[in-house]
């Protein structure tokens, strides 16, 4: 045999044993596709990821646990999803992905079971059940306390803990408000005012750039957009010049690029507010001057554009998670105003027997208020009760307060799980310190708000689950 014939025999062999072992390798890829396609007929969608922040659910509303799919997803409605404990919730099914969002924060604490079931494939085919469990953490809040002889604290507590952090130590602390990222504090500096943003996370401080020496009150935050806002009045004003109660409001982190606060200004002009709030979930104010004139302006919009809803006497607050404001106006009293719609309803009266006479009235997520009423003796306020009404104007007391004591401030935790209520003793506690007085003795105490248990009492006030401080 020559040898191209033996080449060429070798060739043919080659080319034998290759298409062999294609053959094998292609019946190998049929075998297993068709095992994934029997596979994919018996067994519905499956989870290849969950994604869920327990601890930004306790502290913010919109947080949302979100499952995605190995597939598409066919429809799914809000009844196939089961929380427990029970909870408000909204569905977003798109795709690959179900969203089940809570438009009011978590209980802190509290094991959840999300499931969701009878999900399908978007072809059909047989269905399954998604479900995930997860723990929120315990409760942290944040407490001012001052200091008469030494340094005044922010400190950070746990309900249920024992042990409390320093977090911001000043010679003389007024006020402060908390973000989940930020602290701001307005401080007192000898004979002038600061303002301190801190990096919960690493400790840096920077100062904000105020417009000039003057007086800073009503310090606010917002948790959504991470802005601060605070009235500012020159130190020199008088009637003929200067800022008198003038809303400035600024980027938090801005302040450590040396970003300066801008006032607010409506129809060309800086009003002087007497009451003022943040509107969760968007860029705009809710504002009170001292006219009475009550205005939404959007932070965002160049021109000072406003929206007026008439005359009031006060904001009370504006309800986490909605756009609703409880107003006290000059005729009708105290009304829910809806701030999308301009409607209007009245808040009615709860009878707990005896005169009463109404200190603190704050709106809650739910469509409920807390409230609290002195009872009243010879028309002389004694002791006071702390009570949250529901929506349907049924009251159930939280706390009480004993005679003999001063209510100073009343608040709730996010998802209204515990009321904070702030008291002093009357006798012996004389007033002092800072631009913002308060007696020198003031204890917090929590109370589960479904219980009425206290569950815990720490010095100090202004803690941080309140949009403003007690004054």
């Amino acid at each position: 045999m020559s040898t191209d014939s033996r080449r060429a025999h070798r060739a043919g062999l080659a080319r034998r044993r290759y298409a062999r072992a294609v053959a094998v390798v292609l019946g190998c890829f049929l075998v297993t596709g068709g095992a994934a396609a029997a596979v994919s007929l018996t067994q519905g969608p499956r989870i290849t990821e969950v994604q869920a922040d327990p601890a930004a659910a306790t502290d913010t509303s919109g947080s949302r646990v979100i499952f995605t799919a190995n597939q598409a997803l066919g429809d799914v409605d809000a009844d196939q999803v089961t929380i427990e404990p029970a909870t408000d919730f909204a569905l977003d099914a798109a795709g690959r992905t179900v969203g089940v969002r809570f438009p009011i924060a978590l209980d802190a604490g509290t094991e959840y079971t999300v499931t969701v079931s009878g999900v399908q494939g978007i072809g059909g085919g047989p269905t399954s059940e998604f479900t995930t469990a997860f723990t929120t953490p315990p409760s942290e809040v944040l407490v001012l306390e001052r200091d008469p002889s030494g340094d005044d604290r922010i400190v950070r507590r746990t309900v249920g803990g024992e042990d409390a952090e320093v977090v911001v130590s000043a010679g003389d602390i007024d006020d402060f408000r908390a973000t989940s990222s930020y602290i701001v504090a307005s401080v007192i500096d000898g004979d002038a005012m600061r303002v301190i943003v801190i990096d919960r996370a690493t400790g840096d401080q920077a100062d904000v750039a105020l417009p000039g020496p003057g007086t800073v009150l009503g310090l606010q935050v917002s948790e959504r957009g991470q802005l601060y806002g605070f009235t500012f009045t020159d130190q020199d004003v008088s009637a003929e010049s200067g800022r008198e109660n003038v809303l400035f409001t600024g980027s938090i982190a801005g302040a450590f690029d040396g970003a300066e606060p801008d006032p607010v200004v409506v129809a060309g002009d800086e009003p002087s507010i007497d009451r003022w709030r943040f509107v969760p979930e968007t860029s705009s104010l809710l504002l009170n001057d001292f006219s009475g004139d009550l205005t939404l302006v959007d932070r965002t919009d160049p021109d000072g554009e406003v929206s007026s809803f008439g005359t009031a006497l006060s904001i009370e607050g504006v309800a986490r998670s909605t756009y609703t404001a409880l107003i006290d106006r000059i005729d009708e009293g105290f009304v829910e105003l809806d701030l999308a719609s301009g409607e209007q309803r009245g808040v009615s009266d709860v009878d707990l027997g005896g005169e009463r006479l109404l200190g603190h009235m704050l709106p809650l997520a739910d469509g409920g208020t807390l409230r609290s009423y002195a009872l009243l003796e010879d028309g002389i306020p004694t002791s006071s009760d702390v009570v949250i009404v529901d929506a349907d104007g049924e009251a159930h007391e939280v706390a009480a307060v004993a005679e003999g004591e001063a209510l100073q401030q009343v608040c709730a935790s996010p998802s209204v799980q515990y009321v904070a209520v702030a008291v002093s003793p009357i006798a012996d506690n004389p007033y002092g310190g800072s631009v913002q007085t308060l007696p020198q003795e003031v204890t917090t105490r929590i109370y589960d708000a479904r219980t009425g248990d206290e569950v815990a009492a720490w010095p100090g006030f202004d803690v941080s689950w309140c949009e403003a401080g007690p004054w």
